[in-house]
C-alpha cells in the first residue's frame, strides 16, 4: 500500500474537522493526505449498517477497495433518547428527505408538546481501516436540542445543539471552542489513544 491517507467524506464541514484533529493529535504524520475529489467516478457506497459503527466501517471497506489506500471515514448524527434514538444513523438523510436540519427538528418538537429543549446525545464513530490496519472508535456528547437555531458557525444540526454544561450552541462557539467540545473530538482522542497503544 502506498502512504497516503485517505479522507472518506464529501462533506467540507467533516473534512476540514478531520484535518484539524489528525494535526491536533499529531496523527498520521508520515501519511500524505487526499480527499475524495482526487479520485475519478469513485462512486458512494451503500450505507445499509444498523449502527454508527456498521456505516463507518461501510464506507471504509468500499473506499480502501476503489482505492488500495489506507481510509478514514466517519459515521456521526445525533439520537433523541425519547424517540426511539431517531433521527440516529440516519440525521443526514432525514435532512435531506424532510427538506433541511429546521424540518428534522419541527418534526421532532412537534411530537413533544410545547417543550423548549429536548435532551439529546451526539454521536461519532471513526474506521481507520488499511491492508493490515484496523481501527474502530466511537465518541459521544451529551446534550440537548433547541427549536430555533442560534448562531452562524459549524454545519448541520450545530445550531440546534447545546451540550451539557454549556450555554451556547455548537455554531454560537468559536471554531476552536466547537472543535475541543465535540463528539469528533471524543471519537479522535480515543482513536489517538488506540493508535499510540499499538505502536
Amino acid at each position: 500500500m502506498n502512504n497516503n491517507l485517505l479522507l472518506g467524506t464529501n462533506n467540507n464541514g467533516k473534512l476540514k474537522e478531520f484535518i484539524f484533529y489528525i494535526k491536533h493529535f499529531n496523527l498520521f504524520t508520515e501519511y500524505k493526505v487526499l480527499n475524495l475529489n482526487e479520485f475519478n467516478n469513485i462512486g458512494k457506497p451503500t450505507e445499509d449498517g444498523k449502527t454508527f459503527e456498521e456505516n463507518c466501517e461501510i464506507k471504509s471497506k468500499y473506499f480502501l477497495s476503489k482505492t488500495n489506500t489506507l481510509v478514514l471515514c466517519d459515521d456521526s448524527g445525533f439520537v433523541v433518547n425519547k424517540l426511539n434514538n431517531y433521527p440516529g444513523i440516519k440525521t443526514a438523510r432525514e435532512a435531506k428527505k424532510l427538506g433541511g436540519e429546521q424540518k428534522v427538528i419541527d418534526f421532532i418538537f412537534s411530537k413533544f408538546g410545547n417543550l423548549s429543549y429536548i435532551d439529546a446525545t451526539f454521536f461519532c464513530s471513526i474506521c481507520v481501516l488499511g491492508e493490515n490496519q484496523r481501527y474502530m472508535v466511537s465518541g459521544s456528547i451529551p446534550g440537548f436540542i433547541i427549536k430555533y437555531k442560534r448562531g452562524n458557525g459549524g454545519f448541520g444540526y450545530d445550531p440546534y445543539f447545546i451540550p451539557t454544561d454549556n450555554n451556547k450552541t455548537f455554531a454560537e462557539m468559536n471554531n476552536k471552542q466547537k472543535l475541543l467540545n465535540s463528539h469528533r473530538y471524543e471519537a479522535f482522542k480515543k482513536l489517538s489513544n488506540q493508535i499510540s497503544q499499538g505502536n
